[in-house]
């Protein structure tokens, strides 16, 4: 999904949040905005470049097949819930990672009819795409 799709609805639920969380409202941002840090961290180490304009065009101009993005994996949403019974921060963040992913499905589903493009498990990735060798070679390393 676009960018700013993500960031103006995400900016508009931190609006509503604001008056119960004060500051603390701005974990939901973070949940539903930075978690696309790792579509620019899979760019950068597979391809060595470290430009957020080039990470930026890529994903905007290619589709993405089967790339792992590690904060879009179901692990990573365990953790998050899990630790969303400990402090609001993390509740937060949670609910912003929920909404960021169901945005994303929609899009995946509904615009792009591409659900099966992403990967959604790490172990599941791993094992598709294999072990050490076979991640080096999807990555271009070797």
């Amino acid at each position: 999904m676009n960018l700013s799709v993500h960031f103006l609805a995400s900016v508009v639920i931190v609006g509503f949040l604001f008056p119960f969380y004060s500051l603390w409202s701005m974990a939901f941002l973070i949940g539903s905005f930075f978690v696309d840090v790792d579509h620019y961290l899979w760019y950068a180490f597979s391809k060595r470049d470290f430009s957020l304009k080039n990470a930026y065009r890529y994903h905007k101009d290619r589709k993405d097949r089967d790339k792992l993005h590690i904060f879009h994996v179901w692990e990573f949403w365990l953790i998050m819930f899990a630790l969303a019974f400990f402090h609001p921060f993390f509740m937060l963040i949670s609910l912003g990672l929920y909404f960021h992913l169901s945005m994303d499905f929609i899009d995946l589903i509904f615009h792009m009819n591409a659900i099966n493009d992403r990967a959604f498990s790490l172990f599941k990735w791993i094992r598709r795409n294999g072990y050490k060798q076979n991640y080096l070679k999807n990555i271009g390393v070797t």
